[in-house]
């Protein structure tokens, strides 16, 4: 066990870059989004929206034009006030859970078609909104945002958008995983031995390896086949995050990898660094 003092310190420095890496694995694409216009239509929220930045960190949406939503209907070039949600659900099938959600205040603007156009052909788009404007039927928004509200298993954290749409000089680009890294990524996680995750849970509770128990509470109403198993909570550049569920108790458990990952690759090592620093430290 690494001494107390530099135990916190580490713990701290891989939860703020845990905490930043999931804002912007959300503000750049993963998980859904929802638009609530509450100046227009306080109490409907628009539906299959696209959304992602662009390679010059602008939020942007796509979606097609619904004569009963008075969002995706608003003239081009016109300001619509609009709450944006993001939420990010765990990739494990055998569990219905959370991982995170990002809310935000912001000022949407539909682009001129031909912008928008222009916009996919110089590439700046990401991989889903480019979608909907390729086919010509989609509109492209830009959404201006100043804050973002994180809530995640460690807690809420509100952040400066312009801290985000920026990389700091050692995180990795872009976000990882993405959409279409995600479901590989998972089944890597998942071969591992389910002894061994929960070795890793142990060892992040203990101490052993860096990390934080997200959350702890007794096990209440728990389903049969829950009970004695690690559930995937979440996939991180920065680490996984953990869901134990035991008898008495059920924890989730962000374990830090040793350096932040950027491919599957990357992830494989990692997560095999994780298996065997638990357990030469158990």
């Amino acid at each position: 066990m690494f001494p107390s003092t530099d135990r916190a310190a580490i713990n701290a420095d891989a939860l703020a870059a845990r905490t930043r890496s999931m804002a912007r694995r959300l503000l750049a694409g993963a998980g859904s989004a929802s638009l609530l216009a509450y100046r227009l239509s306080p109490d409907e929220f628009t539906a299959s929206i696209a959304h992602g930045l662009t390679r010059s960190g602008q939020l942007v949406v796509a979606g097609r034009p619904d004569p009963s939503d008075p969002v995706t209907v608003a003239e081009a070039g016109e300001p619509v006030d609009v709450r944006v949600d993001l939420l990010k659900e765990s990739p494990d099938p055998m569990v219905r859970l959370v991982a995170a959600t990002v809310h935000a205040l912001g000022v949407l603007t539909w682009l001129p078609r031909e912008e928008a156009r222009r916009l996919y052909a110089w590439g700046e788009l990401p991989r889903d909104v480019a979608d909907l404007v390729e086919d010509g039927r989609g509109r492209l928004g830009v959404i201006e945002v100043q804050r973002v509200v994180l809530r995640d298993s460690l807690g809420v954290t509100p952040m400066d958008f312009d801290d985000l749409e920026g990389r700091a000089p050692d995180e990795p680009a872009p976000a990882f995983p993405n959409g279409i890294d995600e479901w590989s990524a998972y089944d890597l996680v998942a071969s591992v031995d389910e002894s061994f995750l929960a070795s890793i849970c142990r060892s992040v509770d203990s101490g052993l390896i860096p990390g934080a128990i997200c959350w702890r509470r007794p096990t209440v109403n728990a389903c049969g086949h829950t009970l004695g198993r690690v559930f995937l909570a979440d996939i991180d550049s920065t680490g996984v995050t953990l869901m134990s569920v035991d008898e008495d108790e059920t924890l989730a458990a962000f374990a830090a990898f040793r350096r932040p990952v950027t491919t599957l690759d990357d992830l494989a090592v990692q997560v095999s660094c994780l298996v065997d620093d638990a357990a030469e430290r158990a």
